[in-house]
């Protein structure tokens, strides 16, 4: 049985309105007004308002607003009189405390007039339901950003301007630039549709940049294994290289390199597994036994190889991978497999499509990745044909990293990394032949 949502009428809660409406207001006063109040105890701060006058503000935002059927001009008078009141609170508070003090409690103090009269705002935001959640939730919003001063404070210290720069520059592409891009396939064999080009950038960008900032403000202090779980959301072939850079300078960090490289490894099967879920749910359905046997076997192979030593650990060095001119490349590998992967499985059939994913998976899993899901998600090609081509991907891609662990690291390193890189692949292999038998 279909159920069908009705509007509230006269009979229902919208005879309520008006309460509901001020309630709304003076719950949103409040509770801005409890962590000023707990703000002004802490520190020295304004005293314009406390816990008592902030819903009394929301309040009055509220009624100006209901009798502006009564006189058109009261809002506005109310308005002018809330910030007559913090002009003259802000110059009293500058005269005594000096040039130091900030604005947050007086702007804070027009934000809660200005909910308490969207609340009572009709025709603005429809319907009343609506209104009131987005009073409650914008509410909600100033309360976290006044309470988190000290933390906010912290993140800016730890993001140097570089990194920020770099971020601001990024998301000019992918907020103004993105949307531009033309939503048709384009190119030979029509294999590229700019605006899906964009969206992988973004995406892969975006999980990349969201381990970036963890790695900044908890990779070093969370200990080793944190970090390098972290260094996986960006480049599990980084944090191959660093730690195998390290192992080259001192040989005994060996058992403690071969443990970030494997939970490294980890992370970056994990990272498959949500990109393939973002483009092509349904494939994730038979990729998810290859894919689950590959990372338990990965944790296996933490287990066997890692040990902890009293060698110094340090902290990874990962670039920013917001930064542009990164963007700008890895664009271009993008374009380029999934112009390589349409037309091998084109001209070529699905050992094509395999092909590509192996010369593709020396260099980068990502692009293979959703070049081969979206190919399933379009029926260019069947769900265990992608799950072989992303699973020989992340096979060569393994064991190139196996290579760079061996050469940089040493034998000893080597070793522990083939012995990942083997438990890797074995049960890959044993989980695709489980796939194809129940497909």
């Amino acid at each position: 049985m279909r159920l069908v949502r009705r509007p509230l009428t006269i009979d229902g809660l919208e005879a309520y309105e008006n309460h509901f409406s001020l309630a709304t207001a003076i719950a949103v006063g409040l509770l801005i007004g409890l962590e000023r109040e707990q703000s002004k105890l802490e520190h020295k701060g304004s005293s314009i308002a406390g816990v008592r006058t902030y819903p009394i503000f929301a309040l009055v935002g509220a009624l100006a607003t209901m009798l502006e059927p009564a006189s058109m001009w009261l809002p506005l008078v109310a308005l002018l009189g809330v910030f007559a009141l913090v002009a003259i609170s802000y110059a009293a508070d500058v005269r005594k405390e000096g040039e130091d003090h900030g604005v947050t409690t007086e702007i804070s103090v027009i934000g809660t007039y200005m909910l308490g009269a969207l609340a009572t705002s009709r025709g603005v935001v429809e319907p009343m339901a609506d209104r009131l959640v987005l009073v409650a939730g914008l509410g909600v919003a100033i309360a976290f950003l006044l309470s988190s001063k000290e933390r906010f404070h912290t993140i800016a210290a730890k993001v140097s301007r570089d990194d920020f720069y770099a971020t601001v520059k990024f998301l000019i592409v992918a907020v103004i630039v993105l949307p531009l891009l033309p939503d048709r396939d384009l190119g030979p064999l029509g294999a590229i549709n700019p605006r899906h080009l964009g969206l992988m950038v973004v995406t892969i960008s975006g999980l990349s940049f969201i381990g970036y900032v963890a790695m900044k403000l908890w990779g070093a202090k969370r200990g080793l294994l944190v970090g390098a779980a972290l260094g996986g959301l960006v480049s599990s072939t980084a944090v191959t290289l660093s730690y195998a850079g390290r192992t080259k300078l001192e040989p005994k960090l060996a058992p403690i390199a071969a443990g970030a490289i494997a939970i490294a490894w980890t992370i970056m099967l994990g990272r498959v597994g949500v990109l393939v879920a973002l483009v092509d749910p349904s494939l994730l359905r038979t990729l998810a036994i290859p894919l689950g046997a590959m990372i338990a076997a990965s944790l296996l192979g933490l287990l066997l190889t890692f040990r902890r030593t009293e060698a110094h650990q340090g902290e990874l060095e990962l670039k920013n991978p917001f930064e542009l001119g990164s963007a700008i490349k890895v664009s271009l590998v993008f374009g380029l497999v999934l112009l390589a992967t349409k037309g091998a499985t084109v001209y070529l059939g699905d050992q094509g499509l395999y092909l590509a994913a192996a010369l593709a998976g020396t260099t980068d899993v990502d692009a293979v990745t959703l070049s081969t899901a979206r190919l399933a998600h379009d029926d260019s090609v069947g769900p265990l044909v992608a799950a072989i081509a992303i699973s020989i991907a992340i096979a060569v891609n393994t064991l190139v990293k196996t290579g760079l662990a061996a050469g940089v690291g040493g034998a000893v390193l080597g070793k522990r990394a083939g012995l990942v890189a083997g438990l890797v692949i074995v049960a890959g292999g044993v989980g695709l032949a489980v796939a194809a038998g129940l497909a």
